[in-house]
């Protein structure tokens, strides 16, 4: 027994309350008018990640790999200017305060380009190396007005909770709103915009994405003037205050970064986030075909397929909050990142190994349910669940880190760890989408031709399903075994505080 409450202890290792200090917290309206802008935000990466592999293959008829070239190009300039943004922003002195300005131009410039990216000038349709430079091109402005919204707007998160579970708490109803906007958005699109004319596969309709991309456009560039109202109580004057050193921007910027990087504290969270986010993507950006070409949904159960990725990923957020009052947050995503491994593992077990058919069904009282959407979308959504708590509570981690940081030298660089945090995000994402293409031309899929769908080889779609099922769960077994050395926990945090104080 008393190894019993000894092994408790350590999965939990939880100060006594006694120890724990009341922080600085912002009410629930606050964390809710601060995830509107999680909606912005959502709309436009998941309505790229969700559609844009279809538009440029499908309906362009673009080669996988130059599709899969052009997302990652974007990224990977997302994944370096990140950092000198939120070198920017720390040390911004203005009497609007860090934040908010930046966040309110980048995230107009993202709305107006998340539009123009799926508006193709005639000029540039004469070749393939024509469409590829100009969506690089757009989406170069795109990612550039995503990075000056984005990084400011996670610093503001930090800034505004300065406690060890209202930030898990912060995080996780960020996460919340992620999902809602995009099963709102993404996610219902197959209804609305992609419900199919005639015998045409609706995803190769090219006015179809422009339908979707003004009305992602316009509600975009609503929660980002929204956000900015609300929060703007937390705007701080900085406009008086002295800057930190006269080194000169540039070399005070790399010593900040290299300061951080050579930090030990964040070091596996980073390794972590970089990991998982690879598999995350891969099979994000493959669901879509799966949907399409290896269960062969009708618009109605694609929309109902998609829509489960939120409701897992909502609801993984929510669970998330409840188990970080019980366990420490390394310990927290152990546990869902486990959950997510055997959601795609039941995946693979029932489909590729040929159980269950996509087009079975179940005959219930002389009604016939489509058993093949109900235990894909079952297991499908147990996947994004795990993902739903670990990214949150990943997330809220590095402003722990941050926090220590602070405690230790009196230095406020929450944008500047927000910002490395993010660019392991962006370089994973700008890796998997070059690979998410190798991926689906090494598989053997076919392009569009002419706008018109192409039949593909039951081999090609066997090896969809393996690659979307077996390597997201591979790849998130790896990034376990990064985080289980993370150092921080709550217990640390508190004696660290204790001791300031």
């Amino acid at each position: 027994m008393i190894r019993v409450f000894a092994t408790l202890h350590a999965i939990t290792d939880f100060p006594p309350p006694s120890m724990i200090q009341r922080r600085r917290t912002c009410s629930t309206g606050s964390m809710l008018t601060y995830s509107l802008g999680e909606c912005a935000n959502s709309l436009v990466m998941n309505g790229i990640f969700g559609f844009a592999m279809l538009f440029y293959t499908k309906s362009l008829g673009l080669d996988p790999t130059w599709a899969g070239l052009t997302m990652s190009l974007s990224v990977f300039w997302e994944a370096v200017t990140e950092p000198v943004m939120g070198h920017i922003s720390d040390n911004t002195r203005s009497r609007w305060g860090r934040r908010h300005p930046y966040m309110l131009l980048g995230g107009l410039l993202m709305a107006l380009c998340s539009y123009l990216i799926w508006i193709i000038p005639g000029f540039c349709r004469g070749s393939q190396m024509g469409i590829f430079w100009y969506l690089v091109a757009m989406n170069l402005l795109l990612r550039t007005g995503l990075t000056m919204f984005f990084i400011p707007y996670m610093a503001l998160g930090f800034e505004m909770c300065a406690d060890y579970q209202g930030r898990s708490r912060l995080q996780g109803i960020r996460q919340i709103f992620n999902m809602i906007a995009n099963f709102a958005g993404p996610a219902m699109a197959w209804t609305f915009f992609f419900g199919g004319k005639g015998n045409k596969q609706a995803t190769t309709i090219e006015a179809n994405y422009h339908y979707m991309g003004a009305a992602f456009a316009i509600a975009t560039a609503v929660f980002v003037v929204l956000v900015c109202i609300f929060t703007f109580r937390w705007c701080e004057d900085t406009s008086h205050k002295p800057h930190a050193s006269g080194q000169g921007w540039l070399r005070e910027f790399f010593h900040e970064m290299k300061s951080i990087l050579a930090d030990p504290n964040p070091r596996w969270v980073f390794a972590f986030i970089f990991i998982v986010c690879v598999g995350m993507v891969i099979v994000s950006s493959l669901q879509m075909f799966v949907y399409d070409d290896f269960m062969r949904f009708p618009a109605w159960q694609k929309s109902i397929a998609h829509g489960s990725t939120m409701v897992g990923m909502t609801m993984g957020a929510l669970g998330s909050m409840g188990l970080t009052k019980r366990f420490d947050k390394k310990n927290v995503v152990l546990i869902g990142g486990v959950i997510s491994i055997m959601g795609n593992v039941m995946l693979a077990a029932l489909f590729l190994t040929g159980l269950v058919k996509p087009e079975a069904t179940l005959d219930v009282g002389g009604t016939s349910l489509p058993l093949a959407l109900i235990l894909f979308v079952l297991f499908h959504a147990s996947y994004w669940f795990g993902n739903g708590i670990m990214l949150p509570v990943s997330t809220s981690m590095m402003a722990d880190v941050s926090e220590v940081r602070r405690l230790k030298t009196g230095e406020v660089k929450d944008g500047g760890y927000s910002s490395v945090f993010s660019l392991a995000m962006r370089m994973a994402i700008s890796l998997s989408l070059i690979v998410s293409g190798w991926c689906l031309s090494g598989i053997g899929y076919q392009v569009a031709k002419d706008g018109n769908a192409v039949t593909q080889t039951p081999q090609a779609i066997w090896n969809l399903g393996l690659v979307t099922f077996v390597i997201g769960a591979a790849i998130c077994l790896v990034s376990l075994l990064a985080i289980r050395r993370h150092p921080i926990t709550c217990r640390h945090l508190e004696q660290l505080r204790n001791g300031v104080g």
